[in-house]
């Protein structure tokens, strides 16, 4: 019996790996592979400022491209793109529409279709290493992307 309930978590524990990896290679086979920057999975997209309702927990993939920011929800296939040209500023905070969120995320200030700022909050693996790559692939002489911390008080 113990051998079947081990075997059984292992054949789980290798499934899950497998549904992940290619996961990941669907949304990655999206781009050219010199274009990603750095990518992430297990992010958690709390929604759009402008959207109604509360906070969303979506779960998915986060990639960095030399272009902007691409997320993909795993099961909800939710998708946004923020390109580098309407990123304005990031700030990490613990609250999103006015709720405390899990744990710290980055929220992208951005520049939406209709001309409005807009705000996109991640709670993303290593936040430290995705703002330094974003610093670096986003600003240029003419545009510096300011970091700000607002914290719920």
């Amino acid at each position: 019996m113990y051998y079947f309930l081990a075997g059984a978590f292992i054949f789980a524990v290798f499934f899950f790996m497998w549904f992940l990896q290619r996961d990941m290679k669907k949304v990655r086979k999206k781009f050219n592979e010199k274009d990603i920057v750095i990518a992430s999975y297990g992010v958690r997209f709390y929604g759009l400022a402008s959207e109604s309702g509360g906070l969303l927990n979506s779960g998915g993939q986060m990639i960095l491209l030399k272009s902007g920011l691409y997320y993909k929800g795993r099961f909800d296939k939710r998708e946004l793109f923020i390109s580098k040209g309407d990123l304005l500023s990031i700030a990490v905070k613990d609250f999103h529409k006015g709720e405390p969120t899990i744990g710290k995320c980055l929220a992208f200030y951005f520049t939406n279709k209709d001309g409005k700022i807009n705000r996109a909050a991640f709670e993303l693996p290593y936040p430290k290493q995705w703002v330094d790559a974003i610093k670096f692939y986003s600003e240029s002489e003419n545009k510096k992307i300011p970091i700000r911390e607002e914290y719920i008080e």
